[in-house]
């Protein structure tokens, strides 16, 4: 059987050939996988995230009407901590009329124990005995009243949650006074919409620019 001979170049330009094609697959490949990669994260950001705007004065001055804010959509089994800022959904309760959601700081969880006393909040928190101040420099009382915002004693139901406003001079919340109530209950922990973690509040003028440009 006679060898084929092989021109001078044949060798080369199939070594060339192979090269290239494999160089095609590696730059195939790490496409997909930066699409893949991209698809996973909008995904998972588009499950996880929503935005919320702000209506209203109750949450100044931490929020201001009109402001955009990015939300972590809130599962059942999160982890919640007092003094985080939560998106209530309230469409099917009748007291709170027009609104869909409300925003607020939450204060007090299953089991806790709270009342107002001159305008300082004092709380009893779940398996403990003894009440202490609650330090709060989020919160904010309109012209230095603080007194007109004096509440009775609320023990936090099972499944409840109990929250107030930014804005203690002008908030529909969960602050009761003898007689009357701003809302009619306590409402539940699984009413929690979404929770805006501290980072989309602190860069909230950059995040607003960035995903909710007109």
């Amino acid at each position: 059987m006679k060898e084929k001979s092989l021109q001078d170049g044949e060798l080369y330009e199939s070594r060339f050939h192979y090269k290239e094609n494999r160089s095609n697959a590696v730059f195939l490949f790490v496409i997909a996988l930066i699409l893949c990669a991209f698809m996973s994260f909008t995904y998972w950001w588009r499950t996880h995230f929503g935005g919320v705007q702000v209506d209203g004065a109750s949450m100044n001055m931490t929020l201001y009407d009109g402001e955009m804010l990015l939300m972590d959509y809130y599962r059942e089994g999160d982890r919640l901590d007092r003094g985080d800022v939560i998106v209530v959904d309230v469409r099917e309760y009748p007291e709170c009329g027009d609104t869909d959601f409300l925003i607020k700081r939450l204060i007090a969880v299953e089991g806790d124990k709270l009342y107002c006393e001159n305008g300082q909040i004092y709380i009893c928190y779940a398996g403990e005995q003894s009440y202490a101040p609650l330090q709060e420099d989020y919160a904010y009382y309109m012209n230095g009243d603080k007194h007109s915002y004096d509440f009775a004693e609320y023990t936090v139901g099972e499944g409840e949650v109990f929250f107030l406003g930014d804005n203690r001079n002008n908030s529909l919340d969960s602050r009761y006074q003898e007689g009357k109530s701003h809302l009619d209950r306590l409402y539940k922990q699984s009413d929690i919409y979404g929770v805006v973690p501290d980072w989309a509040i602190r860069y909230q003028t950059i995040l607003e620019k960035i995903f909710f440009a007109r």
